[in-house]
């Protein structure tokens, strides 16, 4: 697979998000290359338009037309779940958001308490027993 190839296939993918068209950025990236897409849109945080990126995704310089396409699928899935975790909301904060830094998630889950599932006889499964 050469860049030439791999951008033809390219320009048979579309990726459109409630009408804004993106486009599918590749890099050279040793032996391979790095899938990148793009689209104009409205950060979560600030409100204004700019252009966003997704992550990076690896290409063999080996890799066949599926492996490609399905990639750039890959590309398109990871943008979508990074800004719905972004627009997400509960009780006004975004709890699921991408840019939590890793060490501090680490703090956090070692001095939380987890979530308990109720207990099988407990107040739960009556009430769900009871037909209400």
């Amino acid at each position: 697979m050469n860049l030439v190839s791999l951008s033809k296939i390219l320009t048979e993918c579309e990726f459109k998000l409630f009408d804004i068209p993106f486009e599918f950025l590749i890099m050279r990236k040793g032996d391979g290359f790095l899938l990148q897409i793009k689209g104009y849109i409205k950060d979560n945080e600030t409100g204004e338009y700019s252009w966003q990126k997704g992550g990076k995704h690896y290409l063999s310089s080996h890799a066949i037309r599926d492996e490609v396409v399905n990639k750039a699928w890959k590309a398109c899935f990871d943008f979508i779940i990074h800004e719905a975790r972004e627009a997400f909301h509960y009780k006004g904060q975004t709890i699921y958001h991408p840019h939590f830094l890793v060490d501090e998630l680490a703090t956090f889950v070692k001095d939380s308490s987890h979530a308990k599932r109720p207990q099988v006889g407990g107040a739960l499964d009556n009430h769900l027993h009871q037909g209400s």
